[in-house]
């Protein structure tokens, strides 16, 4: 029997106030799943990733005796636990953190389990990290509540690509790891067609395997006025911006924006606003400084509520992925740049399905990873013809709205949930 009102469990190292798109993916989803009625917990970590690190002591200072802080945001039930704060630079460091995150999440919401606070029907896990798949399968061990693996890197895949991950031992392992996960998962879900494929072929076993896009909340994410406090604050209201908003991390490709950006020096009206942290931030730094790049402008990441007006500020906004990233990653901030309604530019391998998307929605244009000079290229063809920008921001806004609304997905992910639930009866 399908149930109305459902109490699902989303297990993510990521939620707001860190800024992202796996915590804001996730803070999309839980908030539409109450508005449909259901009891939604959140288990996830303090705030440590895109966020200052006063926040993290300040959230740390907070838990005192306790093992797990308890919020109410906006509705959804959010258990915080206690993770320690890592470099994003120390690959090593991460790669053991994964599975303490993995560890200490569920030691501490089992003990709420076992004091009968929390219900549990159903777990929705997202990955990376992998390892948390264990947790999601320890809590339906305890609970019977099936659980949907959420992948949305390929792991180990995209770390030996981009070349984090060399040792042959470590590699068989971590590819053991993988297979694990996906036959444990009940099921496994995917956000692109080349990524289910991939899943597919490790578990041998395509029905176990479910494609399901990616999805932005349309009402949070806008079109809106050019002119706003972001755009006035750092005096963009006349220039044609050319923006990067999100995480600097080892699949963006910085260089071929500030590439891009030197060629375009001499255009004045033209500036690049990079938002956002991470991992290559110091190296866009020097590149800035070392090539004297006046129309760059590097700021820090905003908050959610903040980041609509760079998009709107923005009059394109680009998505870059370096060479080396060959699984077919579709970056969420493409949903989140159509949903604005303003034109994609991506840099990036053209046989993935992040480019096939962006066809698909005419909502951009797409070049070669690393081609600055065909970069530069468009965003002068763009400038030079607004009519064309305000066709491709219509036709992504109009593509969101149609298919990748966080209402479709919340009423998609509802109907799984139930049909795993009733499979769950009849074994019973």
């Amino acid at each position: 029997m399908r149930k109305s009102r459902l109490s699902i469990l989303l297990i993510n190292n990521y939620f707001p106030p860190e800024i992202g798109a796996a915590s804001h993916l996730y803070y999309y989803l839980a908030k539409q799943l109450v508005a449909r009625g259901h009891e939604v917990t959140v288990l996830t970590g303090v705030p440590r990733y895109n966020v200052a690190k006063q926040l993290y002591q300040s959230y740390s200072d907070r838990f005192k005796d306790r093992s797990v802080l308890e919020e109410n945001y906006e509705g959804i039930k959010v258990l915080r636990v206690k993770l320690p704060y890592v470099d994003r630079r120390n690959v090593i460091r991460r790669g053991f953190e994964h599975f303490e995150i993995a560890w200490k999440l569920y030691r501490n919401f089992v003990k709420l389990l076992d004091r009968g606070s929390h219900r549990v029907d159903v777990s929705l896990v997202y990955s990376p990290p992998l390892t948390l798949y264990w947790t999601a399968e320890k809590v339906r061990q305890k609970t019977g509540a099936p659980y949907v693996l959420n992948v949305q890197d390929l792991f180990p895949q995209a770390a030996i690509d981009l070349g984090l991950m060399r040792s042959p031992l470590i590699i068989k392992f971590f590819r053991w790891l993988e297979k694990k996960a996906y036959e444990s998962a009940d099921l496994v879900m995917t956000h692109s067609e080349k990524n289910k494929e991939y899943v597919a072929s490790v578990v041998g076993n395509h029905k176990k395997v479910l494609f399901i896009e990616n999805w932005v909340d349309t009402e949070e994410i806008l079109p809106g006025q050019k002119k706003n406090e972001f755009s006035e604050k750092y005096g963009l209201v006349d220039k044609f911006v050319v923006s990067f908003a999100g995480t600097l991390g080892f699949s963006q490709d910085i260089e071929v924006i500030l590439r891009a950006a030197q060629l375009l020096r001499q255009q004045k009206d033209i500036v690049f606003v990079i938002v956002g942290d991470g991992t290559r931030l110091e190296e866009a730094k020097r590149m800035v400084h070392e090539h004297k790049l006046e129309n760059v402008l590097l700021l820090p990441p905003v908050t959610k509520e903040k980041y609509p007006l760079v998009l709107q500020s923005s009059d394109v906004s680009l998505v870059t992925l370096t060479k080396d990233v060959k699984t077919p990653v579709v970056p969420s901030k493409i949903l989140s740049i159509m949903s604005a309604g303003i034109p994609v530019l991506g840099a990036m391998n053209l046989d993935g399905d992040a480019p096939d998307l962006i066809r698909r929605a005419k909502a951009g244009y797409v070049v070669a990873a690393g081609d600055y000079e065909s970069l530069a290229q468009k965003i002068i063809y763009l400038y030079q013809n607004p009519e064309i920008r305000r066709e491709l921001g219509t036709n992504g806004r109009k593509y969101i709205e149609e298919n990748l609304s966080v209402k479709r997905a919340a009423v998609k992910l509802e109907c799984i949930f139930n049909d795993l639930l009733i499979r769950r009866e009849g074994r019973h």
